[in-house]
């Protein structure tokens, strides 16, 4: 079937597939995160495994210590970055270390962080390994050297409880889209077609897209529901590379807010091959306001640091 250009109508059956969950990408993330910080706590045994935080690049991750950190007599932080250079920000407050990386680091990078604790207790300081993604970073993380207090503990398992409801009122919703009926139907049985319809725009003049992308874009139209947006792609490989195998995706606005993405559908690992480009199809819940955008579009691939990222993205 083919999905680029289409009339509205056509746009239904193609969300449909998504919906229903016919041959798909699922979206990986790298974690996954309830809405307060993560905690890591310290161990004070040697050859424990650095803990992992995940860093993106332009993106602000700020680590929160329960100690105060190390400075020199002259003021200055200790903190040692691997790449420090390859960082827009590390700022060394009393207590917070935040870091912001520029696109001097490149996803599948993992750089070790060490920080010092001023005073004696132990321990005395303490080593991460910044994971670099090429979308998802985490915005903040705990870190207790000292015994975690026990609020914190009720706090991540009151997290955890609101994350598994989320997931059962997914799963209900995922039962209940798979028993539908499938095309139009399906959006009207799902009350995500008004009177508008289905909205297409097409956006190839108008999306940037910057070099260092892994695909070369053929087709980019972007798409309005009640309640929903979409971005259908076109997309051709660059020759004498691996396939690009699609393993999420974002669309970020202007402040940083993202859009909630539902799971990727693509039609296959994309080769070189412009006679038959590989289709994306990116979804996300948007109201009317959310819809307006303007939004940047990323694409990712799990393993390589292989992205795909177009400015710019306008929904009708």
């Amino acid at each position: 079937m083919e999905v680029f250009p289409v009339p509205a109508p056509c746009f239904a059956v193609v969300l449909a597939l998504c919906l229903l969950g016919l041959p798909a990408n699922a979206q990986t993330p790298p974690a996954s995160h309830g809405a307060g910080p993560r905690p890591i706590e310290l161990k004070e045994e040697r050859g424990e495994k650095a803990p992992e935080v995940f860093i993106s690049p332009g993106r602000s991750t700020t680590l929160m210590f329960d100690a105060e950190l190390l400075r020199t007599a002259e003021g200055r932080d200790t903190v040692t970055l691997e790449k420090r250079e390859a960082f827009a920000l590390v700022d060394a407050g009393l207590m917070t270390l935040r870091l912001i990386p520029s696109e001097g680091v490149k996803p599948g990078d993992r750089l070790r962080l060490t920080v010092q604790f001023d005073g004696r207790a132990a321990p005395s300081g303490a080593a991460f390994t910044l994971v670099v993604h090429a979308v998802q970073a985490e915005p903040m993380v705990e870190v207790y050297r000292n015994a975690r207090p026990v609020e914190s503990y009720q706090q991540e398992a009151k997290e955890a409880l609101a994350k598994a409801a989320q997931c059962h009122d997914e799963l209900k919703r995922t039962q209940a889209e798979r028993s539908e009926p499938g095309g139009l139907r399906s959006l009207l049985a799902a009350k995500q077609m008004d009177k508008g319809g289905v909205t297409p725009k097409d956006l190839f003049e108008a999306v940037t897209k910057p070099p260092g992308n892994a695909l070369v874009t053929q087709k980019v139209w972007a798409y309005r529901a009640a309640g929903r947006v979409a971005v259908g792609l076109e997309l051709d490989g660059l020759a004498n590379a691996p396939p690009f195998v699609v393993a999420g995706a974002a669309l970020i606005g202007r402040r940083g807010t993202e859009l909630k993405v539902l799971p990727v559908w693509s039609s296959g690992p994309i080769k070189a091959d412009p006679s038959n480009p590989g289709r994306v199809v990116v979804e996300a819940e948007a109201t009317t306001e959310d819809a307006r955008g303007p939004y940047t579009l990323k694409l990712w691939e799990d393993g390589t640091g292989r992205t795909v990222i177009l400015g710019n993205v306008m929904f009708p």
